[in-house]
């Protein structure tokens, strides 16, 4: 059931290849709720992307799991997005967009209670976020303006 959600807080806005096969490439944000012991991730809508992956749980699923984490397949895909939001702060890819605080709204497709803590979460949400400041979303979708002209 979808919902929405609204923040304000340190946002972390990254490119990201979502499909090796086809190298699509996506815009996704992390940021946290609750004190941090949410996870919120969501992909920023850009014009022209055909290739958004929409479920963002369905998206951790096609990426596969060796055994890092434990628990259903649910848990195991909010253990994979904890994971990349957690990671896209502590490892920034070229071109990261961090901004200490900020307004967003995620239209919330699906969330996941945690069987115990990862990467600082019990909870992960996930969906499609829009940023409130107008330039800093014409900042990020330009992260994939170049690799869908190019395309």
């Amino acid at each position: 059931m979808a919902k929405d959600m609204t923040g304000l807080g340190r946002v972390t806005i990254f490119p990201f290849v979502h499909d090796w096969e086809t190298a699509s490439r996506c815009v996704l944000a992390y940021t946290t709720t609750d004190g941090g012991l949410t996870a919120v991730l969501g992909v920023v809508p850009v014009e022209g992307n055909v290739h958004e992956p929409g479920d963002l749980f369905a998206m951790a699923g096609r990426h596969g799991f060796i055994g890092e984490w434990k628990g259903s397949h649910e848990q195991r895909c909010g253990c994979w997005l904890a994971c990349t939001g957690s990671g896209s702060r502590t490892v920034r890819k070229p071109g990261t967009i961090d901004v200490p605080e900020t307004k967003w709204t995620l239209d919330m497709a699906r969330a996941v209670d945690l069987d115990s803590p990862y990467y600082g979460h019990s909870r992960v949400v996930a969906g499609r976020l829009t940023l409130a400041d107008t330039e800093l979303a014409d900042q990020a979708r330009g992260l994939l303006a170049d690799s869908l002209t190019a395309v």
